[in-house]
């Protein structure tokens, strides 16, 4: 049997047409993507070489409108959910994970509405824009005869006017009905759960769950049919409005029981001529009912099967070979992984991770990636995959991306490998959603800044990026980067006004000595050579005080400047450099008549005109935020007190400053 090159499905699809196995007419579902590959041809036309049978089970991939002749095992069901279209605007279909839900639907519901005449069908998921989705699906209705760029242009701008409530829901429908008076609607919400895996704002949340529920379906002939898995019914119920609405309205699919999955095994294979080797009817319903989510495995099993039959026959011997029921698709995925190289398993390890949404309360659940996300170097190995059926791509023409997904989330449950993955990588994956949701935000309020990574979120972020860069794609590596510049933006407008101050009151100190310099250094008798090396040492302190200043650094700048100035004092020379490093500083209302610094070098106090002395912290471990300011006496009080905690050798440091003019040396 040959098998399609590609697994792809195209969201562009405005319309997908499909001739139903239960007659000749064409079931048109708008907006609504469906894989190609291996169609399926009506029983009467397999009268053809075994080779070329067409395989009537479905694999990982939901039964469609085209295979309705090939979908067994939920006739009771259908007929109910036929009868509560006819009397209800809104149904809600809730089933495990692997339970059918989609196909009951397309293959099932839709099919027969068909039959019955005068319907119209639309589908949408939810995806992470519902308002989006939904708008998409209403469009080619609501306005007809657009071509592709109008269309999309209008679903967008449909979209904002639901999510603003400038247009109504109701409003819509009704324009539709006008469209359609003769002619009912079935809008399908397929997969709806999306709404709470895919779309990580709350407020979006409730806001298309109000519009969608409110109502807008009543006395028109319009149906809302909504699949949800039923784990994510919790999800559901939080919000009263919804929980409100889903009373006694849902209906809940549950597994087939043994006589529907004999049907499901048997009848496709009898269509075509085909039968089972006798006792593995049997055997594979001792296999599947023990599985939970049963059908996705089982359907996988016998499309691996069926590649492997004899003749006309299925036979116990392919069953052994393919792994049986549990072992198929773990098999079938192993087989794939082991063909590829070292290098190319853990890029594949990387892809599928990103497939995957880590579960919080609920079982893990299939992501969609894009393209951007994955990597340009990494899609050669997605189209790959795809061509081996464990990924579905897809593309988005109003976006311009190409996207991936698993195929289905029984490769979630059931590959070993994939799980192993996810449980090594389970607190970045669910680190990195978190992201994602944090980088939507910022996306949606346009860069706002208050929207920027912070805290204990921010520094995470950083230790991740520098731990696996390679898992972070490069949009959100730039969001964190970004938010990184920014909190070192902010760190910086904060300090600016501190040093600012701190820079005046250095300066007031500093400008006030340069009178002392100044008024000494002139007339003055030379030194002995001895005591040169300190003049230049002045003069060099001198230099580096002006380039410290230029170069912000406040303090430094401060201490040099000091130090030469009490260097010259104290040999009563003047020095031009160390009087214009001095100047920098502009004068201050108290002039300072009087400096000195500790014995250690680390910290300085300055006596100024108005009685008070203040203490510079250059690198002591004792608080002098409190003298600042303070009264000579006090201060001179506080060095001494024995409990004050300051150093035996520092309290000595303001003796003689207050009561005299001179300036004392080092």
């Amino acid at each position: 049997m040959s098998e399609p090159s590609e697994i792809q499905q195209n969201i562009t699809e405005a319309q997908y047409a499909a001739a139903s196995g239960t007659g000749n007419a064409t079931i048109t579902i708008t907006n609504y993507y469906y894989r190609e590959e291996a169609r399926i041809a009506p029983a009467d036309s397999a009268d053809v070489a075994d080779d070329k049978l067409p395989c009537p089970y479905r694999g990982l991939f939901h039964f469609g409108p085209g295979d309705a002749e090939y979908f067994f095992g939920r006739k009771s069901f259908i007929t109910n959910l036929f009868q509560a279209t006819q009397t209800r605007n809104f149904i809600p279909l809730l089933g495990a994970s692997g339970s059918g839900k989609s196909s009951v639907v397309f293959a099932g519901l839709v099919p027969k509405l068909q039959q019955e005449g005068h319907w119209q069908f639309t589908h949408f998921r939810p995806g992470s824009d519902p308002f989006h989705a939904l708008a998409l699906a209403l469009v080619p209705l609501y306005t007809t005869n657009l071509n592709e760029t109008e269309r999309l242009a209008q679903a967008r701008q449909l979209a904002n006017y639901l999510r603003d409530g400038d247009i109504s829901l109701a409003d819509v429908v009704a324009q539709i009905q006008q469209n359609y008076p003769s002619e009912r609607v079935l809008v399908i919400a397929d997969q709806f759960e999306e709404l709470y895996t895919l779309c990580p704002d709350e407020t979006i949340r409730r806001n298309f769950l109000d519009k969608l529920t409110t109502s807008p379906f009543e006395r028109v002939g319009m149906v809302l049919v909504l699949t949800m898995r039923a784990d994510f019914l919790g999800n559901a119920l939080s919000y009263r409005p919804f929980a409100d609405v889903l009373q006694n309205t849902d209906l809940k699919l549950g597994p087939m029981n043994r006589e529907e999955l004999t049907e499901v095994i048997e009848k496709p294979a009898q269509k075509l001529g085909v039968t089972l080797e006798a006792g593995l009817v049997k055997r594979i319903l001792d296999d599947v009912e023990s599985e939970p989510g049963n059908l996705p495995l089982l359907e996988f099993a016998l499309t691996e099967l069926w590649q492997r039959r004899q003749g006309q026959q299925l036979t116990h011997l392919a069953y052994t070979e393919i792994g049986q029921v549990q072992g198929a698709l773990a098999r079938h995925a192993n087989e794939e992984y082991h063909k590829l190289s070292e290098a190319q398993r853990e890029q594949m390890r990387r892809i599928f991770i990103q497939l995957v949404r880590p579960g919080e309360g609920t079982e893990d659940t299939r992501r969609l990636a894009t393209k951007a996300e994955l990597g340009a170097v990494n899609w050669a190995l997605v189209k790959q995959l795809a061509d081996a059926r464990l990924v579905v791509t897809s593309r988005s023409e109003e976006a311009q991306v190409e996207t991936v997904e698993v195929v289905h989330e029984a490769l979630i449950r059931n590959w070993g490998e994939l799980r192993g993955w996810m449980d090594t990588d389970r607190v970045f994956r669910a680190w990195q959603e978190r992201l994602r949701g944090a980088m939507g935000q910022w996306q949606k309020t346009q860069g706002d800044e208050g929207s920027w990574l912070r805290g204990a979120a921010l520094a995470e972020a950083a230790e991740q990026l520098k731990k696996r860069p390679e898992d972070i794609s490069k949009d959100e590596q730039d969001f964190i980067k970004r938010s990184l510049q920014e909190r070192e933006r902010m760190k910086q407008a904060e300090a600016a006004p501190r040093r600012r101050e701190i820079r005046t009151t250095w300066r007031i100190a500093a400008g006030s000595l340069v009178a002392l310099v100044v008024s000494t250094g002139s007339g003055l008798m030379a030194w002995q050579k001895t005591q040169q090396a300190e003049l230049n040492l002045a003069n060099a302190r001198g230099f580096s005080s002006l380039s410290l200043s230029d170069k912000g650094k406040e303090l430094d700048t401060f201490v040099e400047a000091i130090k030469a100035g009490k260097t010259l004092q104290k040999q009563h020379k003047y020095d031009e450099e160390v009087t214009n490093a001095l100047q920098q500083l502009p004068e201050g209302s108290s002039p300072v008549y009087e400096v000195n610094f500790s014995p250690d070098g680390k910290t300085l106090v300055s006596g100024s005109w108005d009685n008070t002395i203040k203490l510079w912290n250059l690198g002591t471990d004792w608080g002098l935020s409190d003298l600042m300011g303070r009264s000579c006496d006090w201060v001179r009080a506080y060095l001494h007190n024995p409990n004050s905690g300051v150093r035996e050798e520092d309290r000595g440091l303001c003796d003689g400053i207050g009561g005299k003019s001179s300036v004392s040396g080092f």
